[in-house]
């Protein structure tokens, strides 16, 4: 029943609604997602598709990394502090698809934003704190309680009054993961991480022809010329393109402001990306990292400048 649940709410947060997440990752949810579904073919943006048994494999690869990051946490001590800490230095972990509540720990191939607030406020009323350490492997997520989360995370950076609070992309930090990490007061990129894509996704779902191979059809009563416009049994309409188009446009430039303020850049230098994706060097040329360094690099200093 647990299971069932939580399928219905992943559908929910994902179809006909606006994501901050590559291409890529949305590929693979919907391939992981595939047999509940039933879907036979996704067509990707890059032109390409994929078919059932393209799926499956895609799907087995995303959950076998999920595996991978549970199996870290699996043995956490459930009486110690709802954030990890090494030499006064709270690491809090953002990895897998990004959701608004999904609780306090990584589960399933996902992070909460509920969870990251949790333990980001635990940190920084924890007196035994001096520093925030967000590492960070994501694609990105849904928009809602991304920017308000990336808010709150400026707000408590060292350049705010707050505490030092560094971000590392390991070795991914894209879309809404890009939004938490360029918060930060740092943000660090090893030689082969991805980060970036600052824009917004619509996964339109469109199941008439299914359901008319089936003998099945749909009719829809609607009071109010736009209530449930863009739904999966109709075809869409111009003007309801158009009001989804404005909102996304609405949504990237907030994005955008995000990413200027955290980062130090115009909007427009932001905006001319174009949701492209930085690797390494390249993040750094672009402004989208401070510098070039490993995951352990980047920790070795900040335990020097801020361990305890």
């Amino acid at each position: 029943m647990t299971q069932t649940r939580s399928l219905a709410r992943v559908t929910q947060q994902i179809l006909n609604r606006p994501l901050l997440t590559t291409p890529r990752h949305a590929s693979l949810i919907l391939s992981a997602l595939r047999s509940e579904l039933n879907f036979a073919l996704v067509h990707q943006v890059d032109g390409t598709s994929l078919d059932r048994a393209a799926m499956e494999t895609f799907a087995a690869e995303g959950r076998a990394a999920a595996d991978n990051r549970r199996g870290t946490n699996a043995n956490r001590d459930r009486n110690r502090k709802v954030f990890d800490e090494q030499f006064g230095i709270a690491v809090i972990p953002i990895s897998g698809t990004l959701m608004k509540n999904w609780g306090l720990e990584p589960y399933s191939g996902s992070t909460g934003y509920d969870g990251i607030k949790t333990k980001l406020m635990a940190a920084m009323d924890d007196p035994d704190v001096s520093a925030i350490y967000l590492d960070i492997d994501s694609p990105g997520g849904v928009v809602a309680g991304c920017m308000d989360l990336a808010d709150l995370i400026f707000a408590c950076n060292a350049k705010n009054g707050g505490k030092p609070i560094w971000a590392i992309a390991n070795e991914q930090m894209c879309s809404a993961a890009f939004a938490l990490g360029c918060s930060a007061d740092k943000v660090f990129a090893p030689r082969t991480a991805e980060v970036g894509s600052v824009g917004v996704l619509w996964l339109y779902t469109n199941v008439q022809d299914a359901l008319a191979e089936a003998g099945i059809r749909v009719r829809i009563f609607r009071a109010g010329k736009f209530k449930a416009m863009g739904n999966a049994y109709e075809d869409m309409d111009k003007d309801t393109a158009d009001r989804i188009q404005a909102e996304l446009d609405e949504m990237r430039e907030i994005f955008v402001e995000t990413v200027a303020r955290g980062r130090g850049m115009s909007k427009k230098a932001v905006r001319d990306t174009e949701a492209l994706t930085y690797m390494g060097a390249h993040a750094r040329d672009a402004k989208f990292a401070t510098e070039v360094a490993s995951d352990d690099q980047v920790w070795a200093q900040m335990v020097q400048r801020y361990g305890r």
